[in-house]
C-alpha cells in the first residue's frame, strides 16, 4: 500500500471496471461487482488488492499471496491458483501501469512536486513540525506535515516536501530537494542533492506508458551524500540506503535499489533499478551496475567497471563486463603478449 502521507488514492473500483479499462477478460463466474481498493506488489498485496506477474518465475508466489486479483499474461492464466481472480492481459506490465494510473492519477502526473506552494504561502507550512534548535534558512521551503528533528540545519533554497521525515542532527545543503522520503539521524545531504524524485519507469510502447512511482526513499542514520547525488523513489516498494553509507559527488541510485550498511560509492557511479548491494561493499568512480542484480557483502568494484551479473560476498571486480580482478588482469596480460607477438603494439603503448 502506498504511503498515504505522500500519495492520494482513488477508488475503489469494481473488478469489471478494471478489466474494461485494460481490455482484459473477466473469468467466468467472477463477481463483476467485487471491489478492488489498491494495486500492490505480489509479496505485500492483501485482500481487496490487485497485483501483477510479469515473469513466469514469480507465478509460484501467488500460492502464498493474499491478493484478490492478479494481472497476468493470457498464457499463464490457467497456472494461477483458484483463490485469486486472474485477469489475462496482452502485456501485464502495461496493464499494471494503467491500473496504477487509475488508482493514483496525481502520481501518474508526477505530482505533487516537493516545493509546490500557493502564491503568498509561508515558506514553512503551518502543519510542519520543527524540532528544537533547528537552523532553517529563510529561503528554504518546508512542506505540509513534514517533520524536522532537533538540531537539524537546512540551508538556503533547500526544499523538504510534504510528509517528509528528517531526523535529528541532520544537515541539508543549499538547493537540495527531498520528497517522498523518511530519513534517519545524523544524515548529511550536500548541496544540490535530489532525493525521492520519480524513478525512470516507463513501459515501452508506441506511446510509452508512465508507471506511477508509488514507493519511498528510506535513508538510515549516519549516511553522507556528496553534491548532486540523485536517489529515485521506488515503484511500489522502497529504495533503501543502509546505515552509514557514504557517497561521493554525483552518485545515482535508480528505483528500488537496496544498499546494505556502510557501502562506499565513488563519484559518477550509478546503480540501475532493483539491484541489491551488500554491507561494506565499495564501488569505484564511474562504475555502472545493471538492474535486478545482487552483489554480496564486501564486494569491491574497480573504477569504470560495468557490472552485468550478480556476484557473491568478498568478490573483487574490474573491467567491462566486470569479472574477478585476477581474471581481468590475466586477460589483459595475455592480450598484451599476443599483441606484441603479432608485431602490433596495443593501443596506448
Amino acid at each position: 500500500m502506498a504511503d498515504p502521507r505522500f500519495f492520494t488514492r482513488a477508488g475503489p473500483f469494481k473488478i469489471s471496471e478494471i478489466a474494461s479499462h485494460i481490455g482484459a477478460r473477466l473469468p467466468d463466474a467472477t463477481d463483476a461487482a467485487r471491489l478492488i481498493s489498491d494495486i500492490e506488489d505480489i509479496a505485500t498485496a492483501g485482500d481487496g488488492s490487485i497485483c501483477f506477474v510479469t515473469n513466469k518465475k514469480y507465478l509460484a508466489h501467488l500460492n502464498e499471496s493474499r491478493a484478490t486479483a492478479v494481472l497476468v499474461a493470457h498464457k499463464h492464466v490457467a497456472e494461477c491458483p483458484p483463490h485469486i481472480i486472474a485477469l489475462g492481459c496482452d502485456d501485464p506490465h502495461a496493464a499494471m501501469a494503467r491500473v496504477a494510473q487509475a488508482f493514483y492519477p496525481e502520481a501518474a502526473l508526477g505530482r505533487p512536486m516537493p516545493g509546490q506552494m500557493p502564491a503568498g504561502a509561508p515558506s514553512t507550512h503551518p502543519t510542519a513540525r520543527i524540532g528544537e534548535n533547528c537552523q532553517i534558512a529563510d529561503s528554504a521551503i518546508i512542506g505540509a506535515n513534514a517533520e524536522i528533528g532537533e538540531n537539524t540545519q537546512i540551508a538556503a533554497h533547500a526544499v523538504i516536501g510534504p510528509g517528509v521525515v528528517l531526523g535529528r542532527d541532520c544537515t541539508v545543503g543549499a538547493g537540495t530537494v527531498v520528497g517522498y522520503s523518511l530519513i534517519g539521524d545524523r544524515v548529511t545531504l550536500h548541496a544540490g542533492c535530489r532525493i525521492g524524485q520519480c524513478g525512470f519507469g516507463f513501459v515501452p510502447a508506441k506511446a510509452h506508458i508512465k508507471v506511477p512511482q508509488l514507493g519511498r526513499v528510506i535513508i538510515q542514520s549516519d549516511v553522507e551524500m556528496g553534491v548532486n547525488c540523485t536517489i529515485d523513489r521506488g515503484t511500489l516498494n522502497d529504495t533503501i540506503v543502509g546505515e552509514g553509507c557514504k557517497f561521493d559527488n554525483t552518485v545515482h541510485l535508480a528505483h528500488n535499489v537496496v544498499l546494505g550498511r556502510h557501502v562506499l560509492i565513488a563519484g559518477q557511479s550509478g546503480i540501475a533499478g532493483g539491484t541489491q548491494v551488500g554491507d561494506y561493499s565499495q564501488l569505484g568512480g564511474q562504475v555502472a551496475v545493471y538492474g535486478h542484480l545482487t552483489l554480496g557483502a564486501h564486494v569491491v568494484v574497480g573504477a569504470k567497471s560495468g557490472v552485468t551479473r550478480s556476484f557473491p560476498d568478498h568478490t573483487q571486480l574490474m573491467g567491462v563486463p566486470a569479472r574477478p580482478t585476477r581474471t581481468f588482469l590475466r586477460e589483459t596480460a595475455t592480450l598484451k603478449r599476443l599483441s606484441k607477438s603479432s608485431g602490433k603494439a596495443p593501443s596506448g603503448d
